[in-house]
């Protein structure tokens, strides 16, 4: 699922709605029924940890960011102050 973008989701979920609004319309058994709101449930979850694994993405990304950003401070530092030792 990483290939696919937050616009195909939004696509696909509406797609997802538009067929259940359709189902519904209908005489369903229960296993009908069943089977649509596990489908939903199925991509919505899908939907769900797509977002947590970008949220975890960038967070990670601007900690490792801040870290870099940190060691380039020190590098300046130990260039500008020469013999000064980090005990």
């Amino acid at each position: 699922m990483k290939d696919i973008n937050k616009t195909d989701f939004n696509e696909i979920n509406a797609m997802i709605i538009n067929r259940i609004k359709i189902e519904l319309g209908k005489d369903l058994s229960p296993n009908e029924l069943n089977s649509i709101a596990r489908l939903a449930l199925a991509f919505q979850k899908e939907v769900k940890d797509e977002i947590v694994d970008e949220q975890v993405e960038k967070k990670s990304r601007e900690g490792f960011e801040k870290a870099m950003s940190m060691l380039d401070q020190i590098a300046d530092f130990k260039r500008d102050n020469p013999g000064f030792e980090f005990d």
